[in-house]
């Protein structure tokens, strides 16, 4: 079966050091870099994830004409992930996250939000036919409500998928919408503080939007899957956490294969669940396999 990832692809740099005295010119700690480790984040995480799972995956996004956005196309290469970027004026979107003794220190972000007409120029390099698009929303100017539109023109009859970010109420035509707990509550401009303040909210969504499904992410609180049928709550595995980064990624993609699979929803969501715990056990974003999630041991 074959994917297409539409979004907001990024380069993470995991840079490992040691911290072990403060600077004398000011009060902060001085950074001892040691190496770096280069993987695919945003979009491209989405895509290497749904990559583990042999599916045959297309990654559309917008890079700069740069160095880090030829590392990102080495490692798709490396990966085994189709790709088609399109190369902006503007930089490649890179989070550095420096580490000591696998404690966070500090995150930089060399961030750029792409003009219209980049997003423009990357919707006239897609053309192909796949099962399923799924759309991975970080708000960098990848994904516009033209986007949108363009996925529910072009591929009428594909499984469609997304995580919103700030375009909740602009996703109807969508099969699958998955916010997280803080677009659901800015969507709404609500405080959501209890489970059945999310799972009301996600029914209220679910009534205005008539998607297949409305997957809404509570972090370590699990998730609500609501359908037109059902209400259901998929709990979080319980592991100890290194590194959150990309879960959110891990849940999109496991839910799309799922549902590519004939997977009926509960059991999509707690396949995606323990997908989740077991790339929060890993330091940097990481991709499980099939084979580590269906061996995945409940503790």
């Amino acid at each position: 079966m074959e994917v297409a990832v539409i979004g907001d692809v990024m380069l993470d740099e995991y840079a490992f050091g040691t911290v072990e005295r403060i600077s004398p010119e000011a009060p902060v700690p001085v950074f001892l870099y040691k190496s770096s480790k280069f993987l695919p984040g945003g979009a491209a995480n989405v895509a290497l994830n749904l990559a583990k799972l042999d599916l045959n995956v297309y990654l559309y996004g917008i890079i700069g004409d740069d160095e880090d956005g030829e590392k990102l196309i080495s490692i798709c290469q490396s990966l085994g992930i189709n790709f088609r970027f399109y190369k902006s004026k503007l930089r490649t979107l890179k989070k550095t996250r420096m580490l000591s003794k696998h404690h966070h220190v500090l995150r930089i972000d060399y961030e750029e939000v792409f003009p219209p007409s980049d997003a423009y120029e990357l919707l006239d390099m897609i053309n192909t036919n796949v099962d399923a698009v799924v759309i991975s929303n970080y708000d960098k100017g990848t994904v516009s409500v033209e986007t949108l539109n363009f996925v529910r023109t072009r591929f009428k009859d594909s499984l469609k998928a997304i995580d919103p970010k700030s375009l909740l109420w602009e996703s109807y035509g969508f099969d699958v919408i998955k916010p997280n707990l803080s677009e659901l509550s800015k969507a709404t401009h609500k405080n959501l503080l209890t489970m059945e303040d999310v799972k009301d909210t996600s029914m209220e969504v679910f009534n205005k939007l008539k998607p297949e499904a409305i997957v809404s992410t509570m972090g370590d609180k699990g998730m609500w899957i609501i359908t037109e049928s059902e209400e259901i709550y998929i709990p979080a595995y319980k592991r100890e956490v290194y590194d959150i980064t990309g879960a959110g990624d891990t849940v999109l993609a496991w839910i799309v294969w799922g549902k590519l699979n004939g997977k009926d929803w509960r059991s999509t969501g707690d396949l995606a669940a323990r997908a989740a715990a077991i790339t929060v056990s890993r330091l940097g974003a990481y991709a499980p396999t099939l084979e580590e999630v269906l061996n995945y041991s409940i503790t």
